[in-house]
Order: C-alpha cells, then structure tokens, then sequence
C-alpha cells in the first residue's frame, strides 16, 4: 500500500506528520520537499510511545537540528513559519523539547518571537539562546537548567515528557493561592496576566486543581472588631464565588476530593475554599458553622498577630510558646465537628503542640517550610515534622522568599526543593504536599507561577520518584487527611 504522508492543518495544531502504510514501490521526491520527506521517513524508525518529541523552527539549520535530533533519540518535528501564537501554543503543547540555532530568537522576527513564548510558557526544555531570550528569562524569573548539546536536550525532554504523563493521569493541587487578595486590581482565575495563578497558567503547568484563600490581615481594622472582620472574610469568599462563576466552563467549587477528580474528568480545574487567619471567625463559634456551610475545607489559626483564637509564630506575638486560648480550644473542637482541616502555618510552636494533643483529626500546615534549611519563626522544626507525621497531617512546602533566605534575589526551585525533600526525609513521603502561596508573597527563580509547576514534577521524575510519590505530594496526601477529618466528623456528629 502507498505511503501517505499528510501535512496536517495549522488549525488542527497537532503533529505536523502523521504516516501510515509502508514502501510498495521506488519513490523519488522533488528535490523541493526531500529533505522533510526523508526526515519523515527517518523518524518512523525512532519509536514515537517513547522517544521525545523535539521541535525545531523552519530555519537555515533545520537539517542540522533534525539529524542530530535523530541520532540522540528524539523524535524530530519541523515547525513552519507562522505569527499565530493560538496556533504555536497548541502546538508547543505537544512538544517535549526544542532545538534551534544560537541567536535565532530577534527582536525583528515575530515567528522567532512568538515561537520562544510558546516555549517558555510551557517551559519546554530548549536548546539554543540569544540575548533576547536571556533578557526573556531575566523577566519571568526564568533559569532553565543549562542544556549544552542535542543530545543533553533529548534526555531532559524525555523527564519533561514523562512528568507530562505523569500529571496526566494523578490529581495535582497546590494548598494556598492568594489571587482573591489581587481582585481589587481587576485580576481574575480566567485571565492570564501578570498574576501568577489563571486557569491557563494552571493548563500550562499541568495543575488540576488549587485551594483559593479568604486572606484577612488585621492591620485592615483599627482595634478589635470582630464582626467587621466576619463580614470582610465572608465577602471575599462571596468574591471567590463569583470568578468561578464567570469561568463555570471551565472550572467549579468543590468540597470533596471525589468532587474535585470529577471537575478533572469533565475537563474542569477544582477550587477549594480555605481562610488564612481565624481572626475572620471574630469570637463567635458560630462563624466556624458558617464557614463550614459556604465550604471552607481550611481554616490557617492565626496570621502575623495573636488574635482570639491563638498566638502566632511572627515577632508580633506577645510570647510565641503560648498557645491556643480557651476560645481556640473551641474553634479547634468545631472545627473538628465539621470537617474543617486545623492549619497551624503561621502559628506559635505553642499553638502548634496544643493542637497535636487537641485535634481529633489530622492537623496540617498549609504553606510552611523546614526551620533546619533556614532558621525563620515561619519554618517548622523536625521535631514537629515528625509529630506532623505521627499525627497522620501533612506539611505543604512553599517558595516565599522573605522565609527561604536574606537575599530575596536568590530563592529559586533550587530552596524549594531543599525545603521540600528535607521534609520528605523528615516526615515521610506520605506527609508532604506543595503549596507555593502564589499571589500572596511567593514566587522565585524557576518557580514563579502556576505555569512553572510542571518544573517541580521535571526535576522529581529526573531524581527517580515513583509517579505514586508524585501523586502524593501532588495532592494525594492532602486529599486523604480531608478525606479523614470529614469522616470524623460524621463520627463526631452522631456522638
């Protein structure tokens, strides 16, 4: 049977080549088209459920590219020009790697251009620079690993391949956004702007779902009133309520873990409701029921100051081995009745312990890091990891420069992850998640938006984690600890 080659449309977006059949007869191609057809017709030797698919733009050095692509291993696919950047991200997102020459990215050349966006938004691993695109990477915060041949880049593109799989098939979560804290500015789930948390971001990098935060700071109130900070702290979920909404097509609410895989399975990102500081729940335990009702699967205790409920970890703190007050042990205790997660980021070492001992269920530490790596009062201690871990919680790890190091400039994916497998180490695989608190402080080199998530899973995959360890630290140990204190609950309920 004839050899069919087929250029698919540039809508279509997929593959450029597609080949079916086999040789029956001699076939001599114009000389026009006999480099990309005999390059077609090398590539089928290169097994596609394995080998990396690697990009290289219609160039001068596209044959180069192309030969040395094959050879490494790789799956070679040409790109033809074009400025339409719709286009070039679909098509990006089937890429596994890119090759082109050294200083083909210019200022002048809208393809060039449009074509390194595409990349970098989705952080396809890239052979090749120019200063422009070093400037690029400046702006985003980007540093990608250094990748000095072909063949170097058909290796990282087989990680970046599988951690693509792999996120695939598990449900992903970070544990603490702060966009509704941007609402004021405009910003929103649905649209991809300079806020490091949108919907598209979250395709790009990967991410199922996320937990978006009612923050509240008590240096928005004069004093202590507490019924103010209710109002103010159920408005925001109101707010929070209301983007969703307007992206119902594309995302939803949830509560549960079996209603967040469900989103995924339509095509949809889950958003779970949390608080950051129980100041909001002002000194009504009845808020605690309110909150419960509107869905908040989270409650973080305290923030930068003591409030009602407990004493914090900041300097602000009167004295941080004090802990949870008589109205605390309350709050804890409802929280408890109602399926409410305890979160002690953010807390005093003291609070920390009262609620280890009180809690009837898993407690957990939303977005914190480890107190070994850099000594700050926002950091746990391994003693707490390990209670952490004997108390069946979960510490979610964060990239927040102001408690990774003093020199803000040089946090990147680098701190994160010696925070993170320190944790690991620590507390076990089974008691650690990711939380960077996007929109809300955190952020650094390599690590600086929902985009750049896939980069953690690249770097776990090259270090030799199981998709099963992926799959807990993306969310899966979270989802059992909600999971188990909503069972609780209902334990509790029927006392």
């Amino acid at each position: 049977m004839k050899k069919i080659l087929k250029l698919l449309s540039a809508a279509s977006a997929a593959m450029l080549f597609v080949y079916t059949g086999a040789h029956s007869q001699e076939i001599h191609y114009p000389d026009e088209v006999k480099y990309l057809f005999n390059s077609a017709d090398e590539s089928e030797s290169v097994s596609r459920e394995t080998a990396p698919l690697v990009a290289v733009p219609q160039c001068t050095a596209a044959e180069r590219l192309c030969g040395e692509i094959l050879r490494s291993g790789g799956a070679p696919v040409i790109v033809p020009q074009t400025t339409d950047g719709a286009v070039l991200r679909d098509m990006a997102s089937r890429w596994d790697g890119v090759a082109f020459p050294q200083n083909w990215v210019r200022e002048n050349d809208a393809f060039s251009v449009l074509f390194y966006k595409a990349v970098t938004d989705m952080n396809v691993p890239c052979f090749g620079s120019s200063s422009l695109t070093m400037r690029i990477d400046a702006g985003l915060m980007r540093r990608p690993e250094a990748i000095v041949s072909v063949g170097d880049l058909v290796r990282k593109a087989s990680y970046y391949r599988k951690a693509k799989e792999v996120m695939g098939r598990i449900f992903s979560i970070d544990l603490h956004g702060d966009l509704p804290c941007r609402y004021d500015e405009g910003y929103s789930i649905g649209e991809r702007a300079d806020n490091q948390i949108s919907i598209q971001k979250m395709d790009e990098g990967h991410l199922d779902s996320r937990v978006l935060i009612s923050y509240i700071g008590q240096n928005h109130f004069d004093g202590n009133r507490p019924e103010e900070a209710f109002r103010y702290c159920d408005s925001i979920l109101d707010q929070i309520g209301e983007d969703v909404k307007k992206n119902s097509s594309r995302a939803g609410i949830v509560r549960t873990g079996a209603e967040a895989r469900a989103l995924k399975r339509d095509g949809k990102k889950a958003f779970f409701l949390g608080i950051e500081n129980g100041y909001g729940i002002g000194e009504d335990i009845s808020n605690v029921d309110h909150f419960a009702d509107r869905g908040v699967v989270y409650i973080t205790l305290s923030h930068l100051y003591d409030n009602a409920i407990c004493h914090t970890s900041s300097s602000h703190s009167a004295d941080t081995t004090l802990g949870l007050t008589p109205f605390g042990e309350k709050v804890v205790e409802r929280m408890n009745r109602r399926g409410i997660l305890v979160d002690v980021s953010h807390t005093s070492s003291g609070t920390f312990w009262d609620c280890i001992r009180l809690s009837k269920a898993p407690i957990i530490c939303s977005h914190s890091g480890a107190k070994a790596v850099f000594d700050h009062n926002r950091n746990i201690t391994d003693d707490q990891l390990r209670a952490l871990r004997d108390n069946g919680g979960v510490i979610q790890v964060y990239i927040v420069p102001d408690y990774m190091d003093t020199d803000y400039d040089k946090v990147s994916i680098d701190y994160f992850f010696e925070h993170l497998l320190h944790c690991i180490k620590v507390a076990g695989i089974d008691h650690v998640g990711i939380a960077c608190d996007f929109d809300g402080g955190g952020g650094g080199w390599g690590l600086n938006g929902d985009n750049d998530l896939i980069n953690i899973t690249t770097r776990l995959v090259e270090l030799g984690f199981s998709p099963e360890d992926l799959e807990k630290l993306w969310g899966g140990n979270f989802l059992r600890v909600l999971d188990e204190a909503q069972r609780i609950a209902v334990e509790l309920s029927a006392e």
